[in-house]
């Protein structure tokens, strides 16, 4: 259903293009530019902790560069291009980001090939004064060493309940619909109507940086599925951006539904809604996330965010709350994950910022400590953030 929806809307934007074709005012116009945040850090923590060594003091860098092309037409039909390049240490996805193209009509958006999908573009969550993290918590995990000291025990958790699939129910880094990473996929976006729009994205199966690299690094073909991260993912999306007055409001609800590749695994779905309410400098944000196994044995996991933050001419601050918590899997409870931050930053010129944050992250386990043990740990970053 969801292809014959997206294909009915190409042949729509197609029907645009040809019926009133029309020679570009000027052809494609390339623009370069991107960000680098380049940060520094104390932590609490240590190889007693993780079993690891750790530097209790670091140094990190993260950004993109962004290169972007777009012409319209003389009808009023824009096209272009996006293609980034990460330039940090903190991605888990290779060394590159968005890579599509995009049609735009009065009929809508189309846009085909390695980007976010609509639901995570069209969600609202919490405001966040810092420009490492940001609303991606897997950046904070990442820095911890918390994401490699899950992932290290995936194998122990997983032949002490006797399950597969476990990695599934973890962690959810966001409250957004963000199964599918960067993978190749097309969406259509409608156009707004007093601030309502609709949005859908169907991915016919990839990797998760929509790079289909096979183990010599080589670029395979899309249409073969034998090493694909997962099976064929699509999500629909619904968001209100507005003002009532003096008050901005935004909104969304989403689901999507993922064929994983885990053998005897089925398909699961995921369900996700966002808030954002903005007044006089202040924006409130919560946005919350289920994902349903449909498994028998497993219960599902959720993720919460709520947020608030406070902008002023040069200033900005904001103070967040994240919580993920697995389900149930063969009766064990899975890991809950509470994270905390309070960030600022101040513009000190044009495209050059200072900010500084605070975070906290607490492991909690119940059922399963003897292969995962109870973490906490708490970090000091500051840094520059320079735009380009």
């Amino acid at each position: 259903m969801m292809k014959k929806v997206l294909y009915g809307t190409t042949a729509l934007l197609a029907a645009g293009m040809f019926t009133a074709a029309a020679e570009a005012a000027t052809p494609l116009k390339l623009t370069v530019g991107g960000y680098l945040n380049a940060f520094m850090g104390y932590t609490d923590l240590s190889k007693k902790d993780i079993g690891v060594p750790v530097n209790k003091f670091a140094v990190g860098t993260d950004g993109q560069i962004v290169f972007s092309a777009e012409t319209k037409l003389d009808n009023g039909m824009k096209f272009g291009v996006v293609a980034e390049i990460n330039i940090s240490n903190l991605q888990q996805n290779g060394w590159l980001g968005d890579v599509f193209a995009y049609a735009e009509t009065k009929y809508g958006k189309m846009e085909m090939g390695a980007t976010d999908n609509a639901a995570v573009k069209m969600h609202h969550e919490v405001m966040d004064a810092s420009h490492v993290w940001g609303t991606d918590k897997s950046k904070l995990v990442n820095w911890f060493g918390f994401a490699d000291y899950i992932n290290d025990n995936f194998g122990a958790i997983t032949e002490y309940l006797g399950v597969a699939g476990v990695e599934n129910a973890l962690f959810l880094d966001s409250t957004a619909i963000n199964i599918d990473g960067n993978a190749q996929k097309v969406s259509y976006f409608t156009p707004k109507f007093y601030g309502f729009q609709l949005g859908a994205t169907y991915t016919p199966g990839a990797d998760y940086a929509g790079l289909f690299e096979d183990g010599t690094g080589a670029l395979n073909s899309s249409v073969l599925a034998e090493d694909r991260d997962f099976g064929r993912t699509y999500v629909v999306s619904a968001a209100y951006d507005g003002k009532m007055g003096p008050v901005t409001l935004g909104a969304d609800i989403a689901y999507g539904n993922t064929s994983p590749t885990i053998a005897g695994m089925k398909n699961f779905s995921e369900y996700a809604a966002g808030l954002n309410v903005g007044f006089s400098g202040f924006t409130v944000g919560a946005g919350y996330k289920i994902r349903d196994f449909d498994e028998k044995g497993m219960k599902d996991s959720q993720a919460f965010d709520v947020g608030v933050g406070y902008e002023n001419g040069p200033y900005a601050i904001s103070a967040s709350w994240f919580m993920s918590k697995a389900g149930k899997i063969a009766g064990a409870k899975m890991p809950k994950l509470d994270i905390y931050q309070v960030s600022g930053s101040y513009k000190l010129g044009a495209g050059v910022s200072a900010f500084a944050t605070f975070g906290y992250v607490d492991l909690n386990n119940k059922d399963i400590k003897v292969v995962l043990p109870d973490q906490d740990a708490w970090t000091v970053v500051t840094g520059l953030a320079l735009t380009f």
